[in-house]
């Protein structure tokens, strides 16, 4: 009976020692290479360039419309369009955010427009490009224009 709780006994010993090294990793740690392995729960989210925190989408907006929100921009210059229900531009203006090019700042603009009747219409933000001036990061919020 000694003889099996020994032989018992080493199995059990044999299976914990196999498992802790039978190269299976339970987390991150070194990777056979010796650098250690990536891991998503500690890697920060990047975040947008451009956050528009106000008017949502699907919100119904009137003139002046208050356009808000942060970024993280080309000199702090945030630009922004109004488009009708047929994409036409109807408003192009801009503002400038409390901070840019390496920091996030706020922006905060009331823009007007007109409109003949109650639309579906999109509020554009983006920053233009440094090299080109074309629009980059660019957001769009579909609302709904109000006449």
């Amino acid at each position: 009976m000694r003889h099996r709780s020994t032989v018992v006994a080493f199995l059990v010993l044999a299976v914990i020692l196999g498992a802790c090294s039978s190269g299976s990793e339970s987390g991150p740690g070194p990777s056979p290479t010796g650098s250690p392995s990536p891991t998503i729960s500690g890697s920060p989210i990047p975040e947008p360039a451009i956050v528009v925190t106000s008017p949502a989408p699907g919100d119904q907006v009137s003139s002046p419309v208050r356009i808000q929100g942060d970024a993280d921009v080309f000199e702090a210059t945030v630009s922004i369009d109004i488009l009708d229900s047929a994409g036409n531009r109807i408003v192009r203006t801009f503002t400038t955010a409390t901070c840019g090019t390496g920091c996030r700042g706020t922006f905060s603009k009331a823009v007007r427009f007109t409109v003949d009747t109650t639309q579906p219409g999109t509020i554009q933000v983006y920053e233009s490009s440094a090299q080109d001036g074309t629009p980059i990061n660019v957001v769009d919020i579909p609302v709904t224009l109000v006449a």
